[in-house]
């Protein structure tokens, strides 16, 4: 007999102008027949409805009455426009008030939710996660039932997610993900690319690969004396990257030298940074 109460998580992906190698930004169902929620809305475009509206329909999920956005970027948050005829209640972190109220403009029906919200959907708990490090107020979703995290930005299927100023902080995502590891995890829905089933493994791989790259720039000042953030990035990607996302690889950088400030292993002078170690006294 089917059961038409069942919670399902259902993995919708949008087309959107996102970072390669990711061609798609991924929103998801949470519900059955009678109530669901849609965590992010993707990119302003009719496609963001369309492919929604087909999901519903083949998952025989309700439309949802709540959208919860883990962050304001332009591939997650400005679909909410092609959803306003649903009425839906939209929520986000409050670090992210301004920039979700810019993004999902005119719609105006905006609430928040903080770190250990829990909301019940379909009789079972969906636990609220305030998760930064992609962005101040990124918001994570833990189904505890299922052990399923949503990750947002956090977590990305291949690679790793860019972190970086003005909106990422590399001292919190270590953090964030340090707490994410202490979750019971079967799967990890990301912001873009297939479900993760490898949950811990793949964290590790997240954290050993930014700890490669702030080892890497320590290196590289201690070789070097004093360096720029763009004549470190060039010295780590040595023309590897194209063009046309240098300014990212640069803001992930920077954003390593920030941690790396506030931990007092580096110091900036102007524009250039040093290596506290390497000071003469």
């Amino acid at each position: 007999m089917k059961i038409v109460n069942e919670l399902k998580i259902i993995r919708v992906p949008i087309p959107t102008p996102t970072l390669l190698p990711h061609m798609t930004t991924n929103c998801y169902l949470i519900g059955n027949a009678q109530e669901s929620i849609l965590v992010d809305a993707g990119y302003d475009q009719p496609e963001t409805r369309s492919e929604l509206e087909k999901a519903l329909v083949e998952n025989e999920i309700a439309v949802p009455e709540t959208i919860i956005l883990t962050h304001a970027h332009p591939d997650h948050a400005p679909g909410v426009c092609q959803l306003i005829d649903w009425n839906p209640g939209v929520y986000c972190h409050h670090l992210e008030k301004e920039e979700t109220q810019s993004a999902i403009s005119p719609w105006r029906n905006i609430s928040f939710l903080k770190d250990m919200d829990i909301l019940r959907i379909a009789g079972e708990e969906i636990h609220i996660l305030h998760a930064p490090g992609h962005t101040a107020g990124q918001l994570n979703l833990y189904i505890p039932s299922q052990q399923i995290l949503l990750a947002g930005d956090n977590i990305v299927a291949e690679g790793t997610s860019w972190i970086g100023p003005p909106d990422g902080d590399m001292g919190d995502y270590f953090k964030t993900l340090h707490r994410l590891q202490q979750l019971k995890i079967s799967q990890i829905g990301p912001g873009h690319g297939e479900w993760v089933t490898t949950p811990y493994e793949h964290i590790e791989f997240v954290l050993n690969r930014r700890l490669y790259r702030e080892n890497q720039i320590k290196d590289l000042l201690k070789e070097h004396q004093s360096l720029t953030s763009v004549d470190l990035t060039n010295l780590i990607y040595q023309d590897s990257i194209h063009p046309s996302v240098f300014e990212v690889a640069k803001r992930t950088t920077e954003a390593h030298l920030i941690k790396l400030i506030n931990e007092e292993s580096v110091i900036q002078h102007e524009e250039a940074y040093i290596l506290k170690n390497n000071l003469v006294v």
